[in-house]
């Protein structure tokens, strides 16, 4: 395991251990005129798929950080589906490496979806797997259409503040009533860069209106900095009948 990888003990969760995955977003050359989606999109020119990890990691880690965070976070989403859920988002997929995973672990259908073209281009086609493009802020698919929305290390990465209202009030739009969030994000305690903000839990926790019971399960660290998963559900429908995510 990488020098990078720390593993520390739970406090507060239901995990029983944490191995350590790759931030995305965090490093790289940044020119301060540029949108976030613009400067995504150079990002993605210039380093392919890499580009959604932290870019202290070579092009070389990629599928070995990809291995070890699905190694960990699969399992962590498995407990905490209830066994109806067939339809999942992968929300900022980029070059779909989670993307037919996620089919895989809810037995039905994934979708990835990403403003940045040339990251959808990269990914891997599969049976259940299918890949759209964000246009305008907007996902493409219907009210209360999705199970679960998957976000790993994606909302920090959304700067411009209108831009992740509108964002958050997509994933809201799509998920249906009683389904699971599930929420990674990088949340050290340092200082924003140009395109990155480092949010603490409680931010996170308290921006999705229809998700107010958003738990925090776990932290984990790459290059020092802590990544924290976060999971909950929507409210309203027979999925939520009951307490906790």
């Amino acid at each position: 395991m990488s020098k990078n990888y720390e593993m520390r003990p739970l406090a507060t969760a239901t995990l029983a251990a944490l191995l350590f995955i790759a931030s995305s977003g965090c490093a790289g050359f940044r020119r301060a005129s540029e949108s976030d989606i613009e400067y995504w999109e150079r990002r993605a020119r210039e380093h392919g798929a890499r580009s959604v990890l932290n870019l202290g990691h070579t092009a070389a880690e990629l599928e070995e950080i990809t291995r070890l965070q699905a190694d960990i976070l699969f399992p962590i989403l498995r407990r905490h589906l209830r066994g109806h859920e067939k339809v999942v988002l992968d929300f900022g997929s980029g070059p779909g490496r989670f993307t037919p995973g996620l089919a895989a672990v809810v037995g039905g259908r994934a979708i990835g979806v990403d403003p940045i073209q040339s990251l959808l281009d990269l990914a891997p086609r599969a049976p259940g797997v299918e890949y759209k493009r964000i246009e305008n802020g907007r996902i493409p698919l219907a009210d209360r259409s999705v199970d679960v929305v998957w976000i790993s290390l994606v909302l920090g990465t959304i700067t411009e503040q209108s831009a992740l209202r509108q964002s958050v009030a997509e994933v809201e739009r799509v998920l249906r009533d009683g389904g699971l969030l599930f929420l990674v994000e990088n949340t050290a305690e340092r200082r924003d860069k140009r395109h990155f903000e480092f949010r603490p839990v409680e931010f996170y926790a308290s921006i999705f209106p229809s998700i107010p019971m958003i738990q925090h399960v776990g932290d984990y660290y790459d290059f020092g900095e802590r990544i924290s998963v976060m999971v909950g559900r929507k409210m309203g429908g027979p999925a939520s009948a009951d307490k906790g995510p």
